[in-house]
């Protein structure tokens, strides 16, 4: 194996209910205020909002719902990697390729890891300044430890071609490293 890429998306189905599940809750309790308030001029609830304040709230509650939404439909983490470096990106949080050369790590290895005990979830996560995850779904990731002592996961979903990869990398730094 020369090359290793991957991609992935949150396409999770418990997300995408989750999701659907957050916008309907939002939609299903200011559309009937908005429409109480704004259009049939009755007062909305026992201590109504100003219609100025109704509209911001609606509007900002409704663009934060929008771009959640679509961040989470367009994210994608892509990985590829090859005898030289490993590179990767996370859109939208990681607009271009950023590149490791393996030169600059003490350690690269597959491992197993607690998405929520130990980043706090899926998405791109920090631990902290010098411990940072990037995962969509799942619990196999490539742990790269860097000389300067940060820490850097990169979720996969084909951690056994990972493995496969990685292994080789290394036994050819070792022939020519010694």
């Amino acid at each position: 194996m020369k090359h290793f890429n991957e991609e992935q998306k949150m396409n999770q189905w418990w997300l995408i209910g989750l999701l659907i599940a957050v916008d309907l809750t939002i939609l299903s309790i200011f559309l009937p205020g908005i429409y109480q308030q704004l259009i049939l001029g009755e007062p909305w609830g026992d201590k109504p909002m100003s219609d100025l304040t109704l509209i911001v709230v609606s509007a900002l509650s409704f663009s934060v719902l929008g771009a959640v939404t679509v961040m989470l439909f367009t994210a994608k983490l892509e990985t590829k990697i090859d005898g030289k470096s490993i590179r990767y990106k996370y859109f939208p949080f990681i607009r271009s390729w950023k590149s490791v050369n393996f030169d600059e790590l003490n350690d690269f290895y597959v491992r197993k890891y607690s998405p929520i005990s130990e980043y706090g979830g899926w998405g791109y996560r920090y631990r902290g300044r010098k411990n940072i995850g990037l995962n969509t779904k799942g619990n196999m990731g490539l742990q790269l430890i860097f000389k300067n002592g940060k820490k850097l996961l990169i979720g996969t979903q084909k951690a056994d071609q990972l493995k496969l990869m990685v292994s080789k990398i290394q036994e050819s730094k070792q022939n020519v490293y010694g």
